[in-house]
């Protein structure tokens, strides 16, 4: 059986009767595979030890040994008690360590925190290095998973910091917040623990071969991008004031072993290389407190469309840096008698904008010599269901129209600027409609009948449909054809609105570019 396929089947057996602890099930897992710990904070009776149990029944032979922990915990209680007849009969210090952590698969200590200096002196060589010191001899330890639990973090200044940062994966463990999931699970019979197939069962001799196919696992250049721009993604928020500068620290170490988290995952999915969807598992392995849990989640997610947001930033301003220039050139020679465009009217007080993108929209007109080229002016827009069209008024000293009475839901504040031919709305050009019979109507036509160079706004445009849209069209099609096991429904849906605001931002560009083409 194949390793993914093998994965799958696991994960399916586990979360038997477990409701909304599956995506926890399966990162647990995926720390396992790939050597690493995992911490689960949350209140109790939340699955938490439920998840160890679980985790157990994946292995061959698996042991767990799991243990609450209290201040007065003592290392026999975790590690085994000293053999007294050795100490006795041979002079030798060594742990009765059968049944005890140096011999299980997987672990789970709850109330890690509780830990007393010297169990957390021995975790921290277990958990780093999986091997125990027993006396003289070193012990290399089975352990594939080490889980701890808690409903509180590290309290800071108390020397805890070194053993939370061996925790690569922290997740939070929450009550059932669907009302039907619940009472499914308040009414489900008691039930014993899965069986898992012979075949389905993870062998060591499996797990070895797996750690080097792991290691293979090429790391390409565009997730080393991505992994840059969290970096800086990180250095700015430590940068602002007020800023605990260990909220966002992740040690080179840490880095190290998220890659290797991210390739154990293309590895479980059948991929020989990482790919973007391995990256919102860093979801789960980079925050250090609670509260920044929403600011790593966001700067991991603008790190996605970076590079096509900043292509998008500079297209912007390319097209506003030609609207301007535009706008404040002469009257060509073609003008006649150098006389600017005949817009035309509406019920002689406004001028129609074309292409407006909620339907039909007028602007006043005495308006139009408060705004300038440079500075954006306050404006307002609102439906005028008698005119049946959006209304457009400046906002400037002495201006005719008391904007403040029309001030309701119904009005949305706005930023006017001049631009040639037209007006900028909120950043986006628009066209004025041109009187019948005006020549410079007929400009942008007869210049691409001529084989007249194309303008700015010709060279976004192609720009978007040659190279944005292919590039973004690529990255949404990973996360709507491809389904990392992974990753949670949640974590799906966060990335998804991520490439929403991007497809947005694109259209928004595009139409910008379009009304410019028509100015121009």
């Amino acid at each position: 059986m194949k390793p993914d396929s093998q994965i799958k089947s696991l994960l399916k057996a586990l979360s038997q009767g477990v409701y909304e602890k599956e995506h926890i099930i399966a990162m647990a897992m995926l720390c396992a595979i790939a050597g690493e710990s995992f911490f689960l904070l949350g209140p109790p009776g939340t699955a938490k030890s439920l998840v160890a149990r679980r985790l157990k029944l994946a292995f061959k032979e698996g042991q767990s040994f799991e243990y609450l922990m209290s201040r007065f915990s003592t290392p026999d209680e975790i590690f085994g008690p000293v053999s007294i007849s050795l100490l006795k009969n041979e002079d030798r210090y060594e742990r009765v360590v059968d049944g005890f952590l140096p011999t299980a698969t997987i672990v789970f200590l709850d109330e890690i925190w509780k830990a007393s200096p010297s169990i957390q002196n021995a975790l921290l060589t277990a958990l780093n290095e999986r091997i125990f010191q027993n006396g003289r001899n070193t012990i290399s330890l089975p352990m594939k998973l080490l889980i701890a639990a808690s409903n509180e973090l590290p309290a800071e200044d108390e020397g805890l910091e070194a053993l939370w940062d061996r925790f690569l994966v922290r997740m939070v463990s929450n009550c059932i917040q669907n009302e039907k999931t619940f009472y499914k699970m308040i009414r489900q019979q008691s039930f014993e623990s899965p069986m898992i197939g012979e075949n389905s069962l993870i062998t060591e001799e499996q797990y070895s071969q797996w750690q080097k196919e792991i290691d293979a696992i090429d790391v390409p250049n565009e997730i080393c991008d991505i992994i840059t721009l969290i970096r800086k993604g990180f250095k700015k928020e430590i940068q602002k004031e007020e800023i605990n500068k260990m909220n966002y620290y992740v040690s080179d170490r840490r880095w190290k072993k998220c890659v290797h988290l991210m390739q154990a995952s293309a590895f479980l999915n059948g991929r020989k290389s990482i790919d973007m969807t391995d990256v919102p598992i860093l979801m789960h392995c980079l925050w250090n407190r609670d509260e920044t849990i929403p600011t790593v989640i966001d700067v991991i997610g603008r790190s996605f469309t970076e590079a096509i947001d900043s292509k998008l930033k500079k297209l912007e301003k390319e097209i506003e840096q030609a609207l301007k220039k535009a706008s404040e050139l002469p009257k060509e020679e073609g003008d006649k008698n150098n006389l600017p465009p005949k817009f035309a009217l509406f019920n002689y007080f406004y001028y129609t904008i074309r292409d407006y993108k909620d339907g039909k929209c007028l602007f006043y007109k005495s308006d139009y010599n408060y705004i300038s080229v440079d500075t954006p002016l306050d404006g307002i827009i609102y439906k005028d269901d008698k005119k049946q069209a959006w209304i457009i008024h400046a906002i400037y000293t002495g201006a005719p129209f008391d904007y403040k009475v029309r001030d309701n839901t119904d009005v949305k504040k706005i930023k006017l600027q001049k631009c040639k031919n037209g007006i900028i709305i909120d950043g986006t050009p628009y066209g004025f409609e041109r009187q019948p019979g005006d020549s410079s109507s007929e400009d942008r036509m007869l210049d691409d009948e001529n084989g007249k160079a194309p303008n700015m706004a010709d060279l976004v445009i192609a720009t978007i449909d040659n190279e944005i849209r292919p590039q973004f069209a690529k990255l949404q099609a990973l996360f709507t054809k491809t389904k990392n096991t992974f990753l949670s429904d949640d974590d799906l849906s966060l990335m998804k609105n991520y490439l929403t605001k991007c497809g947005m931002h694109i259209e928004e560009i595009y139409v910008k570019a379009q009304n410019t083409q028509k100015l121009l």
